[in-house]
């Protein structure tokens, strides 16, 4: 069988800070994907009817007090119970794993920003709630690095929103909030048509900056004395801040084309995150 740990090394987004942990930490942060990967399939994989789907999310919020009883009943739960132990990671992010996936059976549009953040809170922010327990951190206060996970989370998913705005047309999603739609003078009826026109790229230029904010804002939470030890958060948010920039510089090229950063571009950002950590 593959473990959680090799199953993760195979995705390339997260393999340059995975490989930066110590053993222990690497076995933790594989049960924790192997967690996230399972209840982001349930709805994702396209298997399951919703019904089905739901009752599989169900079946999760009812698993996850039993694991923190210490008495799970899934080999993916039962994985987990040494990370909790080790790093002390709370119940809630788990929730909020399903809480945020459950939200794209309903097929929702978002009306705001604050609309979507709601709904990255649950995809992704929890995730980066669950690794910051594992990497550890001294010196920066509980409130700052719950703020430094949520922002970092709020900017990972719009950077994956932007580049996915194509492939999520083709599965009847639009995660674009629909205030910012219309203030860039664009309609959700032009986009279902992929109309890629100055209105579009407008509208993209508001999504690119916003995502910026979050990095940024996630960075001034965290006392410098502690960037060592979030140096994998920093090597995953170089790279995605990287795709980001380089769907930009590409002219927002999303509607049928999916950005990807070659494997030197990634290497390059890893080692430009080092620096950043160590003060060079």
């Amino acid at each position: 069988m593959t473990s959680a740990s090799q199953r993760l090394e195979k995705k390339s987004n997260f393999f340059l800070g995975f490989l930066l942990l110590p053993r222990a930490k690497r076995e933790a942060l594989g049960a924790v994907y192997s967690y996230c990967r399972l209840i982001d399939d349930i709805v994702d994989d396209g298997t399951r009817t919703k019904d089905e789907a739901r009752r599989q999310l169900e079946f999760w919020r009812e698993e996850i007090p039993r694991l923190f009883q210490d008495q799970p009943t899934h080999e993916v739960s039962r994985a987990l119970l040494q990370p909790i132990s080790a790093y002390g990671i709370p119940r809630e992010p788990f929730l909020e794993m399903i809480r945020g996936c459950e939200m794209d059976l309903a097929g929702a549009r978002y009306e705001t920003p604050e609309d979507l953040e709601d709904y990255m809170r649950g995809v992704a922010s929890s995730v980066g709630m669950m690794c910051i327990h594992i990497f550890g951190w001294r010196h920066t206060g509980r409130e700052a690095m719950g703020e430094f996970a949520a922002s970092f989370g709020y900017a990972f998913q719009l950077t994956n929103i932007i580049r996915d705005v194509g492939v999520d047309l083709e599965l009847g999603r639009v995660y674009l909030p629909q205030s910012d739609i219309r203030a860039a003078g664009y309609s959700l009826e032009r986009l279902m048509r992929r109309d890629h026109g100055p209105e579009f790229e407008r509208l993209m230029e508001g999504q690119h900056a916003r995502a910026k904010a979050y990095y940024a804002r996630a960075r001034s939470q965290v006392d410098s004395r502690d960037r060592p030890a979030l140096l994998p958060a920093e090597v995953m948010a170089h790279v995605y801040e990287g795709l980001l920039d380089e769907i930009k510089d590409e002219g927002f090229r999303v509607l049928f084309h999916k950005t990807r950063l070659p494997a030197y571009r990634k290497l390059a950002l890893a080692l430009r995150a080092w620096l950043y950590c160590h003060d060079f």
